[in-house]
């Protein structure tokens, strides 16, 4: 009894000595030091497991980030591939060939990761497949893209069907890495609600522990932790939060202007016509492209033509209902949803009102800029009764807009449609014997000095036998050609063509004269019209004086400034230039002085008519004046009669061209055609 009394006083003692000045409860050392590193062993534990879920919170965004990126860098390459179809300057092929390398480097870090860039490896995670999947369609990407490369380093025009296919591989490379992105944040979100399971266990073992060794003393410190803890948890969650709504908005409206995107479009429109058809009401479809957009983007830069979208969508907006619904598909295309309506002709007027918003001027830094739109407009349900037919319906009259003159809006008809189905049948055939060169061949139409008697060149004209529909006049397929820059294409071929017929003549002996060849102002915006030239000519092995290139007014004031540098190069080599229909497309005459020109040709008009009546005369009087006075040549075409020819000798025009000397004929018979010219001529003097 002593012993246990003893030890009872003594404990009593020490407690009150203790707690007078400390005021801390009196414990063994050993269970208040295991309290202790228990306690620390759980902080570290703790602060281990929220630097986990900070750094994969923070791959997370890194990940997130990256995957948008690739999509917009391979939606760059679409741009740059687009605009290789007209030619690239040096800085766009560095640039074209920099992203390409770009999106592979970024792409091998996803697999194996990188510390650097701060994007863990992926390759061996729950996400294997969809990196498989990624990687599968950028290979198929590249391989376009290097096609694309090819051209650019070869000077060559990529063609509109390879940007095409750029364009769509792009756009299908930008789905695969934010499908991706999306499972990588949910594959991470499943591992951090793991980690805060963790947190959970781990707080309340420390709350635990804490209220056994003494809530008075760590009542504070759990408090703080508590806070820490929630706080930070809910800092995750946020931050998830924040995530995944930037992914729905990227998947469902536009970044650049805010409206929606092509997908939400897509169930929007759906969705109208569902209304509509339970409703009996009338849904119309507008579908407009802003006219030239290209040629901004091109002469002022991306980000004024960004800003321009911006404001044309903000109009576009202000022209429509709130019920209505405005999307932008893409590039410069737009569409308009009008619900509700009972006639269609309700859709004219709104299409008159956004046409006259669109047209006023944009004012975009110091430049002000005018441009215009072009519209289709398709209704339901009497353009079709699903969202792809009025969508196609839509597209197919606002090219129809185009073609009547731009700035205005067409209505969808079944005979635009046969009309766009004749002319895509007709663009895939001459497309197909490009390439086959099945049906496709050269006429030739002599120019003489009727004076002199002498034939002083030929002019190349191109004739088209397609299988199904004979012979296609060449006003129809050159213009369908100039509408879809497959002129290029087409002008190389002429050119190649008739360098080679010249050569040929020459060879046999034919006397020296001029081939003279049309050029199309497409070919002179791709950039390399000097050199698709001087290709021709050394693959013919012709001496650049036996060509003679012929342009109209309008294809030299397209970009004046380009169009000068272009013809002083190949005057430099040799070839002559000669301006075609002269005096028909504009009335200022201050560029001849500031070109290098050999030739006018007075325009058959003047010939076929003018010569008719006395103002008729006095134009072509001018005409001849002003090329003698300026030391150029002057050529009249379209001459048939025989009394045409003596009022143009009287005017003091003697070079001519018409059916009065030849119809244009086969190129084997240029030969016998000059040989009997020169007989004739002889036998005439004699």
């Amino acid at each position: 009894m002593r012993g246990f009394g003893s030890r009872f006083r003594r404990r009593g003692v020490s407690q009150s000595s203790k707690g007078g000045s400390a005021r801390l409860p009196q414990r063994p050392i050993g269970r208040y030091v295991t309290a202790l590193v228990l306690i620390g062993v759980l902080a570290v534990l703790s602060t281990m497991v929220t630097y986990g879920a900070l750094r994969s919170q923070e791959q997370d965004g890194t990940v997130l980030e990256y995957g948008l990126r690739q999509g917009y860098l391979a939606a760059r390459v679409a741009e740059l591939s687009e605009e290789a179809t007209t030619g690239l300057s040096a800085p766009l092929r560095s640039e074209l060939a920099a992203t390409t390398d770009e999106i592979k480097r970024v792409h091998e870090a996803f697999g194996s990761g990188d510390e650097e860039m701060g994007i863990p490896p992926l390759r061996g995670t729950g996400i294997q497949g969809n990196l498989d999947d990624a990687g599968d369609v950028l290979n198929g990407f590249l391989v376009k893209v290097d096609r694309v490369q090819h051209a650019v380093d070869a000077d060559r025009a990529v063609s509109p069907f390879t940007a095409d296919v750029v364009a769509q591989s792009a756009a299908d490379y930008g789905i695969a890495m934010q499908t991706l992105a999306t499972s990588y944040l949910r594959t991470s979100g499943e591992q951090v609600a793991a980690v805060e399971q963790m947190e959970y266990v781990l707080l309340l073992t420390t709350l635990i522990l804490l209220v056994l060794e003494g809530l008075f003393l760590f009542r504070p410190a759990v408090r703080k932790l508590r806070e820490s803890w929630v706080e930070s948890s809910e800092a995750h969650r946020s931050e998830r939060e924040i995530d995944q709504q930037r992914l729905n908005y990227l998947a469902r409206y536009d970044s650049l202007t805010g409206l929606i995107n092509r997908t939400l479009f897509t169930d929007r429109l759906d969705g109208a016509v569902a209304r509509a058809r339970r409703d009996g009401s009338v849904v119309a479809l507008l579908f407009l492209d802003l006219d030239g957009f290209k040629e901004v983007n091109d002469r002022l830069g991306h980000p004024v033509g960004d800003a321009l979208l911006r404001q044309a969508a903000e109009r576009l907006v202000a022209c429509v209902r709130e019920s209505d619904t405005v999307a932008r598909l893409g590039g410069d295309e737009f569409t308009v949803i009008l619900e509700g309506g009972h006639r269609v002709e309700d859709a004219g007027q709104v299409a008159t009102k956004i046409l006259q918003a669109l047209a006023v001027p944009y004012r975009v830094g110091a430049e002000e800029i005018v441009i215009t739109s072009s519209m289709g407009i398709a209704s339901y349900p009497l353009d079709g009764e699903t969202s792809e037919d009025l969508l196609k319906g839509a597209d197919i009259a606002m090219y129809s807009a185009k073609d009547a003159g731009r700035n205005t809006y067409q209505f969808f008809t079944s005979e635009l449609r046969e009309r766009t189905t004749q002319r895509l049948t007709l663009l895939n055939s001459l497309r197909k014997a490009l390439e086959t060169e099945e049906g496709l061949c050269l006429h030739y139409q002599p120019k003489v000095d009727h004076s002199q008697r002498m034939v002083i060149g030929v002019e190349a004209l191109m004739r088209w036998r397609h299988p199904e529909f004979g012979d296609v006049p060449p006003e129809k397929f050159i213009r369908l050609a100039e509408q879809t820059d497959l002129i290029v294409t087409l002008g190389q071929w002429v050119l190649d063509k008739a360098c080679l017929q010249m050569r040929e003549w020459l060879d046999a002996g034919l006397p020296p004269m001029r081939m003279s060849v049309n050029l199309s102002s497409r070919q002179f915006r791709a950039g390399n019209l000097v050199e698709t030239v001087v290709a021709s000519l050394a693959l013919a092995r012709l001496n650049p004086r036996f060509l003679d290139v012929e342009l109209t007014e309008g294809a030299l004031l397209d970009d004046l400034g380009e169009t000068r540098r272009a013809l002083e190069r190949l005057r430099e080599l040799g070839v002559t230039v000669s301006i075609d229909d002269f005096g028909t497309g504009y009335s200022s005459l201050g560029y001849i002085t500031q070109l290098p020109i050999d030739t006018l040709k007075i325009d058959r008009s003047f010939i076929t008519d003018g010569l008719k009546n006395r103002d008729g005369i006095a134009v072509s009087s001018a005409i001849i004046g002003l090329a003698k006075n300026l030391r150029l040549d002057v050529i009249a075409e379209g001459v048939d009669k025989e009394e045409q020819l003596e009022f143009l000798e009287a005017l003091g025009c003697t070079r001519i061209q018409g059916f009065l000397i030849s119809r244009p004929i086969p190129g084997e018979d240029i030969p016998a055609f000059v040989s009997q010219y020169v007989s004739d001529s002889v036998l005439s003097v004699q």
